[in-house]
């Protein structure tokens, strides 16, 4: 195989090179103007510098795996630098990287449908997922970035960030003296901060998520020095602060603009210094923070504006039903003052000791603080964001449009007109370990079992039960009632405790129980789903309680015939379809062990037959799979080997040969 740059070396300008599958090491340097297309190419650098730097105009890096750059912040080690002009750099994946994609006086290029995934060190340690620097007229589209550092677009002009996933980093989207941003449609998740816009202008914040920010800083988005700036319906929520400005506008004629966004459960949804003059806020919605406006180091705020704006503790009326309130409403709680005076005492919060002063604050108004804020005609009902992109982003990984942190977001979603769909796309998915491979003896899915007894008081449900499955074998459990093959199915889930011993790939299910439970899926008789969640929805949501990545749901649904099902509701399923269901929802993650408990017990007969076939499809993909049943010729179809139960004890092991006979042993 000859070495890239070669390759690079002997093609002339303008040319196309489709590189072929296999590891090439860095650096490479592209010094003309060439369109580079993957087929598998890998681009390894090796832990040392830049893997791939452009020093030509007019030059495409598409569908590469870039993987192992230096890691030296001095020399800025990236996984692609790009030094000159129209650069298209698409669908490629980084890892284990210290820079991501770097443009350096690059403009008009394009940064699109990229995943970037950071280096795992300490965040003081880490380098930027994107960074645009003197860049003007780029677009960074529809990225996914991981545990870096910021995107950062510095000293550049008309860019536009859109529909990007920005997980896990520092600052989401960073600002530096940028002109004519637009940061729209953007999910941000998890960072220490949102976006921060530091002393830029003509800055468009419109139509993103900015949820989960916790870490020092805590804001959704934060405005430092900045002028002209429009801030509006953006979904900001679950942050420690869900916007902070700190003198934004810097003059009067440059006004910051707040409009339509939704304020939801942040412990304070705004924060301002006092010497903060300029800002307007009209339509905005705030619902369920535990402070909707803060003053940092208290006072009070002037020369802002605060119109029809709904605030979900306003306590009054509207007599003749313009949809206005016929009171002002005034931010004027004593807790709150308090706070932002001494921000230490957030250490009470939620405390009888807050609530104590809440309740002498309206039993006495003598202790009222000045009002922070008026609004002279508050909105009665809220305005909520449409945020359409997020059911369009659920719709690409593979789910239905429908009907966010977590339980926290459900009733918020659920009221702007999200799913479950849409709210397990909002959150962010554990980057989990597969299922180990080769772990005991016999191979991936090996079970061992041996003297395991279960007792209910004094009664007791199994007795010295010894087997092993080997990995890729049918085992079933047949018995009447009360034999004991649910509580033999429960015991290896680690649902109960037990006597005796339990190894799955040697694993222990009770001391080693998440890892355990990483090689598990369950079907159990009937699953209880919500009638009204659809398909698509139950997949994802069960995924994401998995751990399970949205890429690995959409070859489940194939695989199990469920693509024209996904917008059906769980209600309206027949009883073979749900099982179907269940059997995806075990299938989640490629574990190697299905256990599964009497999962044709309701199934009708031509039903059954197809849901067999899909069993043993699975076994001769290697799958291990135990199985409790009472009838005998669903056994004959599946099965290796049967044990029989009778309460609680083994009385007999049965064979079943190729020809679905059986031999007793």
């Amino acid at each position: 195989m000859r070495a890239l740059q070669a390759l690079i070396a002997s093609a002339p300008s303008g040319a196309t090179l489709r590189v072929p599958q296999g590891v090439y090491t860095g650096p490479i340097v592209i010094d003309k103007p060439l369109t580079l297309i993957s087929e598998g190419a890998v681009l390894d650098g090796q832990g040392q510098g830049t893997i791939v730097r452009v020093t030509a105009p007019d030059v495409m890096l598409k569908g590469f795996v870039l993987k192992n750059s230096g890691r030296s912040l001095a020399h800025e080690d990236s996984a692609i630098l790009v030094e000159a002009p129209r650069a298209i750099i698409e669908e490629n994946t980084l890892s284990d990287v210290l820079f991501g994609i770097y443009l350096k006086d690059a403009p008009g290029s394009v940064i699109r449908r990229n995943k970037i995934v950071g280096l795992d060190v300490s965040e003081a340690e880490r380098g930027d997922a994107i960074r645009v620097w003197y860049s003007s007229d780029v677009l960074i589209q529809e990225n996914e970035t991981y545990n870096a550092r910021d995107a950062i677009i510095w000293y550049s002009q008309n860019v536009s960030v859109w529909g990007n996933r920005f997980v896990g980093g520092r600052y989401g989207i960073h600002l530096m003296y940028a002109q004519e941003i637009r940061i729209e449609e953007n999910a941000l998740l998890k960072n220490f901060v949102g976006i921060y816009a530091m002393y830029s202008r003509g800055v468009t914040i419109a139509k993103n998520l900015s949820l989960g920010h916790r870490g020092p800083s805590g804001y959704g988005i934060g405005l430092k020095d900045s002028d002209s700036v429009s801030v509006a319906e953006n979904l900001i929520a679950d942050n420690s602060v869900g916007v902070f400005v700190d003198n934004s506008p810097s003059a009067p004629e440059t006004p910051v603009v707040f409009r339509k966004n939704l304020f939801a459960y942040n412990e304070t949804a705004v924060m301002m210094l006092p010497s903060v003059r300029g800002d307007l806020f009209t339509e905005n919605s705030f619902i369920e923070n535990f402070e909707h406006v803060g003053i940092t180091g208290g006072g009070q705020l002037v020369g802002n504006l605060w119109e029809r704006n709904f605030w979900g503790d306003y306590l009054g009326y509207d007599a003749d039903g313009d949809g206005l309130g016929d009171l002002p409403y005034k931010s004027e709680r004593l807790v709150e003052d308090l706070l932002d005076r001494h921000p230490q005492m957030k250490l009470f919060l939620y405390s009888p000791a807050i609530q104590a002063l809440e309740f002498a604050a309206r039993a006495l108004p003598i202790f009222q603080p000045q009002p922070k804020l008026i609004d002279p005609q508050p909105l009665m009902t809220p305005v909520l964001p449409t945020l359409e992109f997020a059911r369009a982003a659920s719709l690409r990984s593979g789910m239905p449009q429908a009907a966010t942190g977590w339980l926290l977001f459900v009733g918020i979603s659920l009221i702007i007109g999200f799913g479950w769909g849409v709210v397990c796309w909002l959150i962010p998915h554990p980057l989990l370990p597969s299922p180990s491979k080769g772990r005991g003896a016999g191979g991936e899915g090996e079970i061992v079992v041996r003297g395991l007894t279960k007792r209910f008081g004094h009664v007791i449900a199994v007795e010295n039960l010894s087997f092993t499955v080997r990995a890729g074998e049918a085992l079933a459990l047949w018995g009447p009632n009360g034999a004991g093959k649910s509580t033999v199915l429960h015991c290896l889930l680690g649902l109960l405790r037990y006597d005796g011993a339990i190894a799955l790939d040697g694993l222990d299910p009770h001391r080693q129980g998440k890892e355990v439970r990483r090689l598990l899926g369950f079907v159990p008789q009937q699953i209880q789903i919500p009638d009204d969640f659809t398909v698509g929805e139950a997949l994802l949501f069960f995924a994401r309680l998995k751990g399970v990545l949205r890429e690995a749901v959409p070859p489940v649904i194939q695989r199990l015939g469920l693509d024209k099902f996904l917008h059906k509701r769980i209600g309206t399923l027949s009883g073979g379809m749900k099982q179907r269901v269940a059997l995806a929802i075990a299938l989640l993650g490629d574990p190697p062990i299905l256990l599964l408990d009497e999962p044709t017990a309701s199934l009708d007969t031509q039903t059954r037959k197809e849901f067999l076939q899909l069993l043993n499809e699975l076994k001769s993909s290697g799958k291990t799979l135990i199985f409790s049943s009472h009838h005998h010729n669903e056994i004959l179809a599946v099965a290796d080997r049967v044990l029989v139960l009778e309460q609680g004890r083994l009385v007999q092991i049965e064979h079943i040969d190729g020809r679905g006979g059986s031999e007793l042993l």
